[in-house]
């Protein structure tokens, strides 16, 4: 198989560039993460760093799928859901052309996986494999306790994903709607901004929950029917 996903930890709808909302602030991150999935391996590294539900997940795996489309091996390393499988999930990666290392602060302080990941860098740079790393903050700022890992997270370029504006929330929230072929009116929009959270991932989730329960009641999404289901 041309692609090796560790772990799939996609849910709903697929997480692709098209799916994902991209504000002005990140048109030009997107536009450089697309080339960085679809170039010949080469060792380059990339690193991605924005605060929690910013999107960037969503853009780790977009790289993921639109790289393996083009018949590239890809592996993915969700680092908060595989922390519990040990640090040598890390390892037999030598036939991928881009390993993508998601939530790398999740591990930091930890010396086995630090040593793990710095081991990975190492030898993506010799097998002139593409690394793609994410955080909730500026590598830079991580505060490793084996200091030469820190030193190689910044090896490649770092950009920062930048979180939505409450107004691009709505549209993002009408688009990714939208791509499930639902009408979300302007009033759903002001009423669910008004009385819910407003962060990506609470957005999303009550998308999935409105979106299974209007198909299982063969109804259109309302804010009466808002209030009976949440």
């Amino acid at each position: 198989m041309p692609q090796q996903m560790i772990l799939n930890v996609a849910t709903g709808d697929a997480l692709s560039f098209e799916s994902f909302y991209a504000s002005e602030a990140n048109q030009d991150l997107l536009t450089l993460l697309k080339g960085f999935s679809e170039s010949s391996s080469d060792g380059s590294q990339m690193f991605v760093w924005g605060e929690s539900h910013s999107g960037k997940t969503h853009v780790l795996q977009a790289c993921c799928n639109f790289a393996t489309k083009l018949g590239q091996r890809v592996s993915y390393l969700p680092l908060k859901a595989l922390a519990g499988y040990g640090s040598g999930v890390t390892r037999g990666l030598d036939g991928m052309d881009m390993v993508v290392v998601d939530d790398v602060d999740f591990i930091v302080g930890n010396r086995d996986w630090e040593e793990s990941i710095f081991d990975l860098i190492n030898h993506a740079r010799t097998s002139q494999q593409r690394l793609l790393f994410s955080a909730n903050e500026n590598p830079r700022h991580l505060k490793c306790s084996l200091p030469d890992l820190g030193s190689r997270l910044i090896w490649g370029e770092t950009y920062s994903l930048q979180s939505l504006s409450n107004d691009d929330k709505g549209l993002a929230l009408k688009q990714r709607a939208a791509q499930r072929g639902i009408d979300l009116s302007d009033r759903v929009l002001e009423y669910l901004n008004r009385h819910y959270p407003r962060d990506m991932g609470s957005m999303l989730t009550m998308l999935e929950v409105l979106d299974q329960e209007s198909i299982r009641q063969q109804t259109k999404i309302t804010v009466p029917f808002i209030k009976q289901v949440l």
